[in-house]
Protein backbone atom coordinates (compact mmCIF):
# COMPACT_ATOMS: atom_id res chain seq x y z
CA UNK A 1 0.00 0.00 0.00
CA UNK A 2 3.08 2.57 0.93
CA UNK A 3 3.04 5.02 3.34
CA UNK A 4 0.36 7.86 3.30
CA UNK A 5 1.29 11.13 2.44
CA UNK A 6 -0.42 13.82 4.30
CA UNK A 7 -0.32 17.65 3.73
CA UNK A 8 1.65 20.26 6.17
CA UNK A 9 0.16 23.84 7.00
CA UNK A 10 -0.63 25.48 4.11
CA UNK A 11 2.47 27.88 3.22
CA UNK A 12 0.95 31.01 1.43
CA UNK A 13 4.08 32.14 -0.27
CA UNK A 14 3.74 32.26 -4.41
CA UNK A 15 6.60 31.64 -6.91
CA UNK A 16 7.88 34.71 -7.92
CA UNK A 17 5.41 37.07 -6.15
CA UNK A 18 2.92 34.94 -8.91
CA UNK A 19 -0.77 33.97 -7.66
CA UNK A 20 -2.15 30.52 -7.62
CA UNK A 21 -4.49 29.57 -10.12
CA UNK A 22 -7.83 28.50 -8.38
CA UNK A 23 -10.73 25.88 -9.40
CA UNK A 24 -13.53 24.70 -7.05
CA UNK A 25 -13.88 21.44 -5.65
CA UNK A 26 -17.19 19.73 -5.53
CA UNK A 27 -17.74 18.23 -1.68
CA UNK A 28 -15.91 15.09 -1.34
CA UNK A 29 -17.25 11.96 -0.88
CA UNK A 30 -15.99 9.61 1.80
CA UNK A 31 -13.92 7.44 0.27
CA UNK A 32 -12.14 10.70 -1.77
CA UNK A 33 -11.11 11.93 1.67
CA UNK A 34 -8.14 9.56 2.61
CA UNK A 35 -5.01 10.81 1.91
CA UNK A 36 -3.20 8.97 -1.15
CA UNK A 37 0.24 7.01 -0.77
CA UNK A 38 3.43 8.36 -2.44
CA UNK A 39 3.43 5.12 -4.55
CA UNK A 40 0.20 6.16 -5.86
CA UNK A 41 0.92 10.04 -6.42
CA UNK A 42 4.64 9.68 -7.72
CA UNK A 43 4.61 5.96 -9.20
CA UNK A 44 1.49 5.73 -11.80
CA UNK A 45 2.39 3.13 -14.13
CA UNK A 46 0.04 5.08 -16.33
CA UNK A 47 2.51 8.65 -16.13
CA UNK A 48 5.97 8.64 -17.80
CA UNK A 49 9.02 10.06 -15.86
CA UNK A 50 10.62 13.17 -16.67
CA UNK A 51 14.12 13.31 -15.89
CA UNK A 52 15.98 10.15 -14.57
CA UNK A 53 13.17 7.61 -14.47
CA UNK A 54 15.35 5.87 -12.24
CA UNK A 55 15.84 9.28 -9.77
CA UNK A 56 16.16 8.48 -6.01
CA UNK A 57 13.94 11.71 -5.57
CA UNK A 58 10.54 11.88 -7.51
CA UNK A 59 9.07 15.20 -7.80
CA UNK A 60 5.08 15.05 -8.86
CA UNK A 61 3.64 18.51 -10.08
CA UNK A 62 0.03 18.64 -10.23
CA UNK A 63 -0.57 20.70 -13.24
CA UNK A 64 -2.42 22.11 -15.99
CA UNK A 65 -1.27 23.41 -19.59
CA UNK A 66 -3.24 26.62 -18.74
CA UNK A 67 -1.82 27.95 -16.00
CA UNK A 68 0.64 30.33 -16.24
CA UNK A 69 2.12 29.94 -12.96
CA UNK A 70 3.33 26.13 -13.75
CA UNK A 71 4.69 26.86 -16.66
CA UNK A 72 7.32 29.27 -14.30
CA UNK A 73 7.66 26.15 -11.95
CA UNK A 74 7.97 24.00 -14.70
CA UNK A 75 10.92 26.53 -15.96
CA UNK A 76 12.52 26.22 -12.40
CA UNK A 77 12.16 22.36 -12.56
CA UNK A 78 14.07 21.90 -15.64
CA UNK A 79 16.94 24.22 -14.01
CA UNK A 80 17.31 21.66 -11.17
CA UNK A 81 17.11 18.96 -13.20
CA UNK A 82 19.90 19.51 -15.47
CA UNK A 83 22.07 20.58 -12.33
CA UNK A 84 20.78 17.13 -10.03
CA UNK A 85 20.76 14.15 -12.18
CA UNK A 86 18.96 12.16 -9.35
CA UNK A 87 15.97 13.83 -10.24
CA UNK A 88 12.67 12.28 -11.12
CA UNK A 89 9.79 14.29 -12.81
CA UNK A 90 6.19 13.29 -13.19
CA UNK A 91 3.47 15.33 -14.48
CA UNK A 92 0.50 14.93 -12.45
CA UNK A 93 -1.90 16.32 -14.98
CA UNK A 94 -5.12 18.23 -13.64
CA UNK A 95 -6.89 20.18 -16.16
CA UNK A 96 -9.00 22.64 -13.89
CA UNK A 97 -9.28 24.86 -16.64
CA UNK A 98 -11.93 22.99 -18.65
CA UNK A 99 -12.16 21.19 -21.91
CA UNK A 100 -9.33 22.50 -23.61
CA UNK A 101 -6.97 21.35 -20.95
CA UNK A 102 -8.31 18.41 -20.75
CA UNK A 103 -7.70 17.87 -24.84
CA UNK A 104 -4.15 19.26 -24.43
CA UNK A 105 -3.80 16.73 -21.89
CA UNK A 106 -4.79 13.85 -23.46
CA UNK A 107 -3.18 14.52 -26.62
CA UNK A 108 0.66 14.94 -24.52
CA UNK A 109 -0.23 11.39 -23.26
CA UNK A 110 -0.75 10.28 -26.57
CA UNK A 111 2.43 11.68 -27.49
CA UNK A 112 4.80 8.38 -27.10
CA UNK A 113 8.19 8.69 -27.64
CA UNK A 114 8.27 12.68 -28.05
CA UNK A 115 6.57 12.63 -24.95
CA UNK A 116 9.23 14.90 -23.14
CA UNK A 117 9.40 17.36 -25.94
CA UNK A 118 5.31 17.48 -25.83
CA UNK A 119 5.42 18.75 -22.19
CA UNK A 120 7.95 20.84 -22.62
CA UNK A 121 6.47 22.59 -26.04
CA UNK A 122 3.02 22.61 -24.03
CA UNK A 123 4.64 24.38 -20.85
CA UNK A 124 6.64 26.80 -23.08
CA UNK A 125 3.49 28.21 -24.73
CA UNK A 126 2.40 31.38 -23.88
CA UNK A 127 -0.66 31.41 -25.62
CA UNK A 128 -4.73 30.41 -25.03
CA UNK A 129 -5.08 26.82 -26.07
CA UNK A 130 -7.27 25.66 -28.43
CA UNK A 131 -7.49 22.44 -29.89
CA UNK A 132 -5.93 24.00 -33.11
CA UNK A 133 -2.91 25.01 -31.08
CA UNK A 134 -2.41 21.89 -29.30
CA UNK A 135 -2.07 20.27 -32.46
CA UNK A 136 0.81 22.69 -34.04
CA UNK A 137 2.27 22.97 -30.82
CA UNK A 138 2.72 18.75 -31.16
CA UNK A 139 3.29 18.69 -34.27
CA UNK A 140 5.96 21.16 -34.09
CA UNK A 141 7.81 18.68 -31.99
CA UNK A 142 7.38 15.71 -34.12
CA UNK A 143 4.39 14.48 -33.05
CA UNK A 144 1.74 12.82 -35.65
CA UNK A 145 -0.84 14.62 -34.36
CA UNK A 146 -3.39 13.18 -37.23
CA UNK A 147 -2.09 9.75 -36.10
CA UNK A 148 -2.70 11.03 -32.30
CA UNK A 149 -5.95 12.22 -32.69
CA UNK A 150 -7.13 8.88 -34.64
CA UNK A 151 -5.88 6.69 -31.99
CA UNK A 152 -7.57 9.17 -29.01
CA UNK A 153 -10.56 7.44 -29.02
CA UNK A 154 -9.26 3.72 -28.18
CA UNK A 155 -6.77 5.58 -25.64
CA UNK A 156 -9.09 7.87 -24.18
CA UNK A 157 -10.78 5.55 -21.38
CA UNK A 158 -7.34 4.56 -19.66
CA UNK A 159 -6.34 7.95 -19.65
CA UNK A 160 -9.37 9.66 -18.76
CA UNK A 161 -9.06 7.20 -16.01
CA UNK A 162 -5.55 8.58 -14.91
CA UNK A 163 -6.70 11.92 -14.63
CA UNK A 164 -9.65 10.69 -12.45
CA UNK A 165 -6.91 9.54 -10.03
CA UNK A 166 -5.58 12.67 -10.24
CA UNK A 167 -8.64 14.38 -9.58
CA UNK A 168 -9.55 12.05 -6.81
CA UNK A 169 -5.71 12.90 -5.38
CA UNK A 170 -5.67 16.52 -5.74
CA UNK A 171 -9.14 16.55 -3.81
CA UNK A 172 -7.60 14.71 -1.14
CA UNK A 173 -5.47 16.87 -0.48
CA UNK A 174 -7.71 19.82 -0.55
CA UNK A 175 -5.79 21.36 -3.33
CA UNK A 176 -7.18 24.87 -4.68
CA UNK A 177 -5.53 25.01 -7.46
CA UNK A 178 -2.40 24.33 -9.59
CA UNK A 179 0.40 24.21 -9.07
CA UNK A 180 1.49 21.91 -6.42
CA UNK A 181 4.14 19.82 -5.67
CA UNK A 182 4.77 16.81 -3.79
CA UNK A 183 8.65 16.21 -3.44
CA UNK A 184 9.69 13.12 -1.57
CA UNK A 185 6.56 12.43 -0.15
CA UNK A 186 5.70 16.20 1.64
CA UNK A 187 3.32 18.04 -0.12
CA UNK A 188 3.58 21.78 -1.41
CA UNK A 189 0.36 23.56 -2.15
CA UNK A 190 2.29 26.62 -4.15
CA UNK A 191 5.06 26.78 -6.61
CA UNK A 192 8.54 26.94 -5.75
CA UNK A 193 11.79 28.60 -7.10
CA UNK A 194 14.86 26.58 -7.94
CA UNK A 195 16.19 27.39 -4.38
CA UNK A 196 13.49 26.01 -2.38
CA UNK A 197 13.68 23.03 -4.69
CA UNK A 198 17.28 22.18 -4.14
CA UNK A 199 16.32 22.47 -0.28
CA UNK A 200 12.97 20.11 -0.51
CA UNK A 201 15.32 17.61 -2.27
CA UNK A 202 17.83 18.20 0.12
CA UNK A 203 15.09 17.07 3.09
CA UNK A 204 13.98 14.06 1.12
CA UNK A 205 17.19 12.41 0.77
CA UNK A 206 17.72 13.05 4.25
CA UNK A 207 14.75 11.29 4.93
Amino acid sequence: MGRPLFAPPVDRRFLLKGAASFAALAPLPAWARIAPTVNEVAFDPAIPALGNPKGDVTIAEFVDYQCPICKLVFIELKTLMAEDQGIRLVMKDWPIFGEVSRDAARMALSSGEHYAAAVDALMANQRGLSEHRTNDILGSVGVDVDQARAGLAARQPRIDALLSRNDTQAAAFKLRGTPALVIGGKLFKRGMPVAELRDAVAAARAG
